[in-house]
C-alpha cells in the first residue's frame, strides 16, 4: 500500500483543481434547489452581522461599566437597553439558525436527488463497451461512492463554512475598526493548521482512489451474500463462510490502510494546533502589555480580546471544516471527471423502426478493450429481409459479439457495416430497427405488463400489444393465472408478488421482443431454458411468428436451425463455413461434424464406425 509521501500526482489535486470542483459543488447545490440555497445564505449574512454586533455591544457595556463607577441606577439606564438589544439580537439570531437548519434538510435531500440523477445519467449515457473496462468500473464506483456518501456533508459543510467565512469577516472588520495592526497576526493562526490538513486530504484521497477496486469487490460479496437469486447455491454449497470471510479480509485491508494514513498526519495536525495557540497567547500578551502601558482603554481591550477569541475559533473552525469538507470535494471531483468524461451519447433505441432490404457486413474485426486477440476478424455475411438466418458455433466463438454489432450496440474496429448498400452511420439506426431476446435476458422486478412493455418504452403501455405479445410467446395463460395479472410484480421481495419459472422468464423475455414489433429480430439461444416441447413449438411456427421480419437466431443445438435460409458457422471469430442445411452436410467440414456429434447423443446404439 503507497503512503501519503507515495501517492501519484494523478491522485492529487492542484489548487486549481481544487478551485474547479468547489466551484462545481457549489454549482450542483444551486441548480438542486435555489430558492432554499437563497434563504439559508439570507440568513447566513443576517446571522453574521448580528454576531459583529454583539461584539460592538460587549464595548459599549464595558466602557458604560468602568464610566458610571457605582451608581447604580445611572448604570442601570445606560446598561439595560444595550443589554436588551443584545438578548434580541442573540435571540433573532437563534431563531434563523433553527429556520436555516430545517431549509437544509430540504437542501440536502434536493441535492442527493440531482447528484444521484447525475451520476445516472453519466452511467446510462456511456457506452454498452465503456461497461467491458474495469477502470471505467473504478470511476463509476468512486462517482457512485460520492453521490451516496457525500451530498448532505457537502450541503451542510458548505453552509457551516459560509457562515463562518461570513461571521469571520464580521467580526474582523470590528478588530480592524479597533485595533488595525492585529489583523494579521490573527490571519497567522489557522495556517500551519490549513497546511497539515491539505497534505492529510491528499493522502486519503488517495488511499480513496486505490481502494475502488477492492471496494467493487466488497459491494459485489455483499449482494451475493444477500441477494435472493443467490441465496440456494450459497446454501447448498455452504459458501457464506467461505465469501463473508474475503469480504472481511477486503475490509479489513481497507481499515488498516486508513489506520495507517491517519497515524501518519495526526502528529503534524497536533503541532499545528499548538503553533496556531501560541499565536493566540502571543496576541494575547501583546494587548495585556498595552493595557498595561495604558497605550489602550480596558474596555477596548476586552472587546477586542472578545473578538479575537471569536475570530481565532472562527478561524480555526473553517480549518476544520475545509479539512473535513475537504474530503467531500475531492470525492465530488470524481462525480465532476465522470460526468464531464468524454463519450459519446448512446442513442436511444426507441425510435421509428424504419425497415432494411438488406444488411451487410464485409470484413469486420473487434477486439475488447484490454484483451490480447481480437473477439471478431474478418467477418462478412448478408441478411436480407425477410430472411431466416442462423448463427452456430462453439462457445466462445464470438456468436454473441457479432449479435451485438448486428443491433447496434458495439461498433466495429475494422471493416463495414452496410445498410441497403449505405454505410451505417449511428448505431441507433440499428437500435431502432432491432429487437434482442438475449441469453442472459433481464428479469425485472417489476409488474408482468412493465417486463413486456419495456420492449417499446417510451410510451404508456399498450394493455393489448401486451396481450397479444404474451400470446405469441405463449405465455398468456401463466400471466392472467397471477394474483393480480398482468399487474403482478415478478419478485416474492414485494408484496404481492408471484415467481415465475425460468421458462416461463424466457417466454416473457420473448413477448418482450414480440412488442417491440421491430423489422430486424436477434434471438440468441432463444429455448435454452424451455422445455422440449416449447422448443420445438417455438421453432416450428418461427416463420409464422416472424412473418415479414428479418431473424437472426444463435443457437447451439444444429437441430434447430435446419429449416433456416442460410447458416454461418462461426470459428474461432471467423466466418469458418455457410450454406443451408444439406449443402453444410455435403461439404462434410465443421458444421457437419457438429451436427454428427450432437446427433450421436440421441442415437438408441452407437453408430456403426
Amino acid at each position: 500500500m503507497r503512503t501519503s509521501a507515495e501517492t501519484p500526482a494523478e491522485e492529487r489535486l492542484s489548487t486549481r483543481d481544487l478551485i474547479r470542483t468547489t466551484a462545481f459543488a457549489a454549482r450542483l447545490v444551486w441548480r438542486a434547489d435555489r430558492r432554499h440555497l437563497i434563504g439559508i445564505l439570507s440568513v447566513q449574512v443576517v446571522n453574521a452581522a448580528g454576531l459583529a454586533a454583539l461584539v460592538l455591544a460587549i464595548k459599549h457595556l464595558t466602557e458604560a461599566g468602568v464610566r458610571e463607577g457605582a451608581d447604580l441606577d445611572t448604570a442601570g439606564r445606560t446598561l439595560l437597553p444595550i443589554l436588551l438589544v443584545a438578548v434580541a439580537i442573540a435571540s433573532v439570531n437563534a431563531i434563523l439558525r433553527n429556520l436555516a437548519q430545517s431549509w437544509q434538510r430540504v437542501l440536502a435531500t434536493h441535492t442527493d436527488r440531482h447528484i444521484v440523477g447525475l451520476v445516472l445519467r453519466a452511467a446510462t449515457d456511456a457506452e454498452l463497451l465503456d461497461f467491458e473496462d474495469p477502470a471505467f468500473y473504478d470511476r463509476l464506483q468512486r462517482a457512485t461512492f460520492a453521490s451516496r456518501a457525500q451530498p448532505v456533508v457537502l450541503v451542510t459543510g458548505l453552509m457551516v463554512i459560509l457562515q463562518a467565512v461570513l461571521t469571520t469577516l464580521a467580526i474582523g472588520a470590528t478588530v480592524l475598526v479597533m485595533a488595525w495592526w492585529l489583523l494579521p497576526l490573527c490571519l497567522l493562526i489557522p495556517l500551519p493548521l490549513i497546511r497539515a490538513a491539505k497534505r492529510e486530504r491528499d493522502a486519503r484521497f488517495g488511499l480513496h482512489r486505490s481502494l475502488a477496486e477492492n471496494r467493487r469487490l466488497r459491494e459485489y460479496l455483499e449482494r451475493v451474500l444477500t441477494g435472493r437469486d443467490e441465496a440456494k447455491e450459497i446454501r447448498a454449497f455452504g459458501l457464506a463462510d467461505t465469501l463473508k470471510q474475503r469480504w472481511d479480509t477486503g475490509y479489513m485491508r481497507e481499515i488498516e490502510s486508513l489506520v495507517g494514513v491517519q497515524q501518519r498526519h495526526v502528529r503534524s495536525k497536533i503541532v499545528a494546533r499548538l503553533l496556531g495557540d501560541g499565536v493566540t497567547l502571543a496576541v494575547i500578551a501583546i494587548i495585556w502589555w498595552l493595557v498595561a502601558r495604558g497605550s489602550i482603554e480596558l474596555s477596548s481591550a476586552l472587546a477586542i480580546l472578545t473578538g479575537l477569541l471569536l475570530l481565532s475559533l472562527r478561524l480555526q473552525a473553517i480549518s476544520y471544516l475545509l479539512n473535513s469538507l475537504g474530503d467531500a470535494v475531492l470525492y465530488v471531483e470524481d462525480l465532476r471527471t465522470f460526468a464531464a468524461s468524454p463519450r459519446r451519447r448512446p442513442a436511444s433505441a426507441a425510435g421509428a423502426a424504419a425497415g432494411f432490404a438488406s444488411l451487410q457486413l464485409r470484413d469486420v474485426g473487434f477486439t475488447y478493450p484490454g484483451s490480447p486477440s481480437p473477439a471478431l476478424q474478418r467477418v462478412s455475411m448478408d441478411l436480407r429481409a425477410g430472411e431466416i438466418v442462423a448463427l452456430v458455433g462453439t462457445n466462445g466463438s464470438g456468436k454473441t459479439t457479432l449479435a451485438k454489432i448486428l443491433a447496434g450496440l458495439y461498433q466495429p474496429d475494422r471493416g463495414r457495416l452496410l445498410r441497403d448498400g449505405d454505410e451505417v452511420g449511428a448505431p441507433a439506426e440499428l437500435r431502432a430497427a432491432t429487437a434482442v431476446l438475449f441469453q442472459d435476458f433481464v428479469r425485472y422486478r417489476l409488474s408482468a405488463s412493465d417486463n413486456i412493455a419495456f420492449g417499446g418504452p417510451g410510451a404508456d403501455a399498450d394493455s393489448e400489444r401486451v396481450a397479444a405479445a404474451a400470446a405469441r410467446a405463449g405465455i398468456d395463460s401463466a400471466l392472467h393465472r397471477l394474483q393480480h395479472g398482468y399487474d403482478t410484480v415478478l419478485s416474492k421481495e414485494f408484496s404481492g408478488g408471484s415467481d415465475l419459472s425460468l421458462g416461463q422468464w424466457q417466454r416473457v423475455a420473448l413477448a418482450r421482443a414480440f412488442y417491440r414489433d421491430a423489422p430486424f429480430v436477434i434471438l440468441d439461444e432463444p429455448t435454452a431454458s424451455l422445455d422440449a416441447q416449447g422448443e420445438a413449438d417455438l421453432f416450428g411456427r418461427i416463420r409464422e411468428l416472424f412473418a415479414g421480419r428479418t431473424v437472426l437466431f444463435i443457437s447451439h443445438r444444429f437441430a434447430n436451425v435446419r429449416t433456416a435460409d442460410r447458416i454461418y458457422v462461426l470459428d474461432q471469430g471467423a466466418i469458418a463455413e455457410q450454406g443451408t442445411h444439406d449443402e453444410l452436410m455435403q461439404d462434410d467440414g465443421v458444421y457437419a461434424r457438429l451436427f454428427s456429434l450432437q446427433a450421436e447423443g440421441y442415437r438408441l446404439q452407437p453408430a456403426p464406425a
